[in-house]
């Protein structure tokens, strides 16, 4: 299907109803319903798919369209990789690693600012391992929260701090599933059909994330200190401390370097997975039952629970792949890229990546901060703009990555993730729950990562081209070094 054989009525602008229906999906389960049920989000998808067959003009051919979208190789790939990271993930979480933290922490006197830099930090390890917002959010926030107030935190500063922590491995960790699709949407130019590899995107971007990280802990410790706590959350900080779950940062580490050195996250999840269980088993971290069982006839374990844990991700990406396949054979798609090439700041390199950044900050707002349906949708064009000006992959998908995990996701009336830090803020007799605005309050991270990258498409600082082999290399063509060479082949 190389000819755009999709009509519709009223036009090519009607190829678009399929991405507006989904786009108001996401709003009204995200923001509007307060929701967090993927399978939702993923029938929004189909839903519009199904009005937007409506306006086709060639019924069978649509769906013909949308079943290619969805069968593709990329999207398959990139399917199978989340389920098995998924895994590693749950495993990372079931020991309990931010316990570890809050043990280290208290055992060395941190409070007020000093401690808000440490939970902060922490929690960018814990995301980082787990590669999901989401599984850190939850497994930081009930230990952190009520620990911070405890050691003298501001409760708005803190609930922000820790959502922009999760956030980090979203946006760098190489099993997360942003991570993930941003390197799989990108393709060398030289070799049509081969995405760019996960370690190669990891190491590229590590200095945006880091930058951002360090000046984000300088103004945490500045401003999060400074509050008289309250009384009743001693037994949450007592509960929440153990050693043993620290031990977890070396399968952690091993998967990092193996993903990084290799290129490969397969390999580097079966390590991870197999060293890592060990480990857990051998420290009393977990117990065998905890890997895989039956009870009852329900399934239960960490392989299970990281399996089922994608499926709602795995849903969202395979339909909207539909609707990017209708998009696609009606040139709906041609058309955005066309319209962002015609545009007067794509005459240079520099305009291009800027329409790029502020485009996907746009879509991503819109998706209520929806990172994945985001990414799915922008891709393609990223992809193809991306290659008219010769930019490599690796670039690509990190400014891809980057602007979907940043000023997007920190909007206190749109981002789902900040109203869903406003909810775990309730419920401690100590102290008060919290606003979304005053919870957006404290996600300086994610907003000194827009500035980073915004300084970084205006200035040049990082940008790579593709040489005639695929090889990162310089405007002039000079061959740039890889920034982790000791850990590459």
């Amino acid at each position: 299907m190389t000819e755009k054989s999709l009509r519709f009525r009223g036009g090519i602008y009607a190829a678009f109803i399929p991405l507006f229906i989904f786009c108001a999906g996401v709003i009204a389960v995200f923001v509007t319903w307060f929701s967090l049920d993927f399978n939702a989000v993923a029938m929004m998808a189909i839903l519009g798919l199904i009005v937007g067959s409506l306006f086709c003009r060639n019924f069978e051919k649509y769906w013909e369209a949308a079943g290619h979208g969805m069968a593709n190789e990329v999207c398959v790939y990139t399917l199978l990789i989340l389920f098995v990271v998924g895994m590693f993930g749950a495993l990372i979480k079931a020991c309990e690693v931010s316990n570890g933290f809050v043990w280290l922490a208290y055992n060395i006197h941190l409070s007020g600012g000093a401690f808000a830099v440490f939970v902060f930090v922490a929690t960018c390890v814990v995301s980082t391992a787990t590669g999901s917002s989401f599984s850190a959010l939850y497994s930081c926030f009930p230990i952190f929260y009520p620990a911070a107030v405890l050691m003298g935190c501001r409760p708005d500063i803190m609930a922000g701090l820790i959502l922009a922590g999760a956030i980090f491995g979203d946006n760098l960790a190489p099993i997360s599933d942003t991570t993930i699709l941003s390197a799989s949407a990108q393709e060398y130019k030289c070799r049509p059909g081969e995405s760019a590899d996960i370690g190669g995107c990891v190491a590229t971007r590590f200095k945006y994330s880091i930058t951002a990280g360090i000046a984000a802990c300088v103004i945490y410790a500045c401003i999060a200190g400074g509050y008289n706590p309250g009384q009743g959350a001693e037994e949450y900080l007592l509960a929440s401390m153990d050693p043993r779950p620290l031990i977890m940062l070396v399968p952690v580490g091993l998967m990092l370097v193996i993903s990084i050195r290799t290129r490969n996250i397969f390999r580097a999840i079966t390590v991870g997975i197999i060293f890592g269980t060990a480990i857990g088993l051998i420290f009393g971290l977990i117990k065998p039952q905890d890997i895989l069982w039956c009870e009852d006839g329900v399934m239960e374990g960490f392989l299970y629970s990281g399996f089922t844990g994608m499926i709602g991700v795995a849903l969202i990406i395979l339909c909207l792949n539909g609707v990017m396949g209708v998009m696609n054979e009606a040139g709906a798609l041609d058309a955005m890229v066309n319209l962002i090439m015609k545009s007067p700041m794509s005459k240079t390199v520099r305009g291009a990546e800027l329409l790029l950044a502020i485009t996907q900050t746009l879509i991503t707002t819109v998706m209520g901060g929806a990172q994945d349906p985001a990414i799915v949708t922008m891709g393609p064009v990223f992809n193809r703009v991306g290659q008219e000006k010769n930019i490599h992959p690796y670039r690509r998908a990190n400014l891809l990555d980057g602007f979907s995990n940043s000023l997007a996701v920190s909007i206190p009336f749109l981002s789902c993730y900040v109203f869903l830090a406003a909810q775990l803020t309730a419920g401690y007799e100590f102290v008060e729950s919290l606003t979304t605005f005053e919870v957006s309050k404290g996600m300086v991270y994610t907003v000194l990562l827009f500035l980073t990258l915004l300084i970084s498409v205006i200035t040049g600082w990082g940008r790579i081209y593709e040489g005639k082999d695929g090889e990162m290399v310089k405007e002039n063509g000079e061959k740039v070094k890889h920034p982790y060479s000791i850990f590459v082949k």
